[in-house]
């Protein structure tokens, strides 16, 4: 089965959505999310695959789904759930039934698809968060940590010491640069009342 990495943004309380979407606007955050989930290194006709449920992709607006330039697999117990839906004959949209099922259809595409898969991203909600984080093959957690806590009824699970290592800031900074073959804003960024961080754990 492929690795993964989680891709998300929390508040000091591990607060991630309010009312199925995010309880903060932040451009900086989402132009990073964008480069993050989609740059690829080893070749410009690969892609990465982002995993996201079904409640994450409603809240992706319509205007932007899927996720351009990405492979969109989308986790539901439903499995007619894109039969109705514009996305079901889109090569870059597809349907699985668990997060072990979505790592499954990953892997047989990563050689036969065209354009062929490079990384993969979990990028929520808080229902796959959860298993993803317990999985062992969640190498990295890349968490925008928003320094404050806002209202929120969606969490991001505990992240246990005993099974990842946050990187002092300097560190996730290289890691990241390194991550993107690019330059990353590093330290702590101010947009409008926000002050947040981009931060890094890996797995133990």
């Amino acid at each position: 089965m492929p690795s993964f990495s989680i891709v998300v943004a929390a508040d000091l309380a591990n607060g991630i959505g309010l009312n199925g979407g995010l309880p903060w606007r932040l451009r900086k955050d989402m132009a990073f999310f964008a480069k993050i989930t989609s740059k690829v290194i080893s070749n410009d006709s690969r892609v990465n695959a982002c995993i996201m449920g079904r409640r994450t992709w409603e809240s992706i607006p319509a205007k932007f789904r899927p996720l351009s330039n990405r492979f969109n697999v989308i986790v539901s117990k439903n499995p007619c759930y894109l039969d109705d839906k514009a996305e079901k004959s889109n090569p870059f949209v597809a349907l699985a039934g668990s997060l072990e099922a979505a790592l499954s259809l990953i892997k047989s595409h990563q050689e036969s698809f065209s354009p062929r898969l490079e990384r993969v991203f979990l990028i929520g909600g808080s229902q796959l968060y959860n298993e993803g984080v317990r999985s062992t093959r969640c190498q990295n957690i890349i968490l925008t940590r928003i320094q404050t806590t806002v209202e929120c009824d969606t969490f991001f699970p505990d992240i246990q010491s005993s099974e990842y290592t946050l990187l002092p800031s300097a560190k996730s900074h290289e890691f990241l640069e390194t991550f993107l073959n690019e330059q990353v804003e590093g330290g702590v960024i101010t947009e409008g009342d926000y002050k947040y961080e981009y931060t890094v754990y890996t797995r133990v």
